[in-house]
C-alpha cells in the first residue's frame, strides 16, 4: 500500500475505495460489512475502514483539511446507531490492525491525532469548525501539475520525482499516481510500501521525460 501523510486519506487502499463509491450508500454498506469482520485487520482493510469512517464525517458537514473530491456525496443525516459502529471501528483499528502496528514502529503521534480528530467529528455534539480555505489558495501538500492529465497535483495523490542528468544538473516532474499506473505496461507493484515508486514505475517516469531505460 502506498502511503504518503497520516491523513485517513493519505494512501493507495483509502484513495482507490473512494473512487469506487456510488453514493452514501455504499459507504454505510462497507461500515456494516466491517462491523462484522473480527480479529486482525491487514493494512488496506484498516485504511478503508478509516476512510469509510472518514466519508461518514464528510456527509454530515464534518471533514478534514485534507477532504478528497466526493462529488458522489450529499449532505445526509446520519443516525447514532452507525456513528456509534463507525467510533468503534476506529478503536478496532487503533487496537487490532497491522496498520496500527506500522505506525507504532514510527513515531505515531501524528497519526494517533488524525484518529482523535475523526471521533471528534463523527460525535455531532462536539463543535466542529470546518477548515476554511481561500478560493485561490493551494493546498499544503501542493506538488505542482501533473504532465499527463494537467490537473492540479498534491502529495495525497501524486509524487514528486527527479531525474539527475549527468553534465546538465536535474529535472523534475510530479505527476498523479495514478496517471503513471495506467502508463505502464509491465505489471505491478509499482509502488512500495512507503509510497515511493518501484523500478519498473522509474523506467516509465524516466521514459515520459525522455531518457531511453
Amino acid at each position: 500500500m502506498g502511503t504518503w501523510s497520516a491523513g485517513n486519506f493519505g494512501n493507495d487502499a483509502a484513495l482507490d475505495f473512494v473512487d469506487g463509491i456510488t453514493g452514501f450508500s455504499d459507504v454505510q454498506s462497507t461500515l456494516m460489512d466491517l462491523a462484522q469482520s473480527k480479529g486482525m485487520w491487514d493494512t488496506d482493510r484498516a485504511s478503508v475502514a478509516l476512510a469509510a469512517c472518514d466519508l461518514l464525517a464528510i456527509s454530515m458537514g464534518r471533514g478534514p483539511a485534507d477532504t478528497p473530491k466526493t462529488p458522489k456525496l450529499e449532505q445526509e443525516e446520519v443516525k447514532e446507531d452507525l456513528l456509534t459502529i463507525a467510533k468503534s471501528l476506529v478503536t478496532h483499528v487503533r487496537e487490532t490492525s497491522e496498520l496500527a502496528e506500522l505506525w507504532a514502529e514510527e513515531d505515531d503521534a501524528e497519526w494517533q491525532g488524525v484518529l482523535d480528530d475523526l471521533v471528534t467529528r463523527l460525535t455531532p455534539s462536539i463543535p466542529y469548525e470546518p477548515p476554511q480555505k481561500k478560493p485561490d489558495e493551494l493546498p499544503d501538500d501542493f506538488l505542482g501539475y501533473c504532465y499527463i492529465c494537467y490537473g492540479m497535483v498534491t502529495e495525497r495523490d501524486g509524487l514528486y520525482f527527479e531525474q539527475e542528468d549527468e553534465g546538465f544538473g536535474s529535472s523534475a516532474v510530479h505527476p498523479h499516481r495514478k496517471c503513471v499506473e495506467e502508463r505502464i505496461a509491465e505489471p505491478g507493484p509499482y509502488w512500495h510500501p512507503d509510497g515511493s515508486p518501484t523500478e519498473c514505475t522509474k523506467r516509465q517516469l524516466r521514459r515520459d521525460m525522455g531518457y531511453d531505460t
